[in-house]
């Protein structure tokens, strides 16, 4: 049976890290399927669902990348998937779309966003935030793919957005994900 990990890690975002960690994964016939890596405030993280090798487990991979994690000073976590966490894919009804927010930054913009969707039983699949723009004009970006269940009335999660929106003075948009089936 197939042995599944997540592999988290974090230091201070300088080149090479992805290089080096991969180098051993692929030294130890490890399989990289997911991955989600970014800069946030000048640390680099990175968090990868990587297959490992018949022989292999995770403390093992563990001790072959300790040289990278002492060279780099890295942060490095490893966490075995039970087999029922191994596949996420969202009922063949349900309905994907993108909410973006844009305006002030403000503590609470992401929890009262969220909160409307925990709430409502939306899945939330990625977010990302930033502050753009320049030091006299900033404005803070939030983009997150959702999953809607066939439950969940689009217009209700719209009317609800919006009231938050106003409340925070950002804009608040949702629109359907186009999903391109290979």
């Amino acid at each position: 049976m197939k042995t599944t990990i997540v592999l988290t890690a974090i230091g201070k975002d300088r080149p090479g890290i992805v290089s080096a960690v991969s180098k051993v994964l692929y030294e130890t016939g490890c399989n990289i399927e997911d991955s989600s890596m970014t800069i946030l405030k000048g640390d680099f993280a990175m968090i990868l669902a990587i297959s490992l090798p018949e022989g292999l487990n995770a403390t093992e991979l563990a001790k072959k990348l300790d040289p990278v994690k002492q060279l780099l000073n890295l942060l490095i976590l490893l966490r075995e998937l039970p087999s029922e966490e191994l596949i996420h894919k969202p009922p063949s009804d349900t309905q994907m779309y993108i909410i973006s927010v844009y305006g002030t930054d403000k503590p609470g913009i992401v929890y009262k966003v969220t909160k409307i969707l925990a709430d409502a039983g939306v899945n939330i699949c990625d977010v990302n935030t930033k502050i753009t723009g320049n030091k006299k004009n900033p404005v803070y970006v939030m983009v997150l793919e959702v999953e809607i269940p066939p439950q969940v009335k689009i217009d209700d999660i719209t009317e609800k957005l919006s009231s938050i929106g106003k409340e925070l003075k950002v804009e608040i948009n949702i629109k359907p994900l186009e999903i391109l089936e290979l």
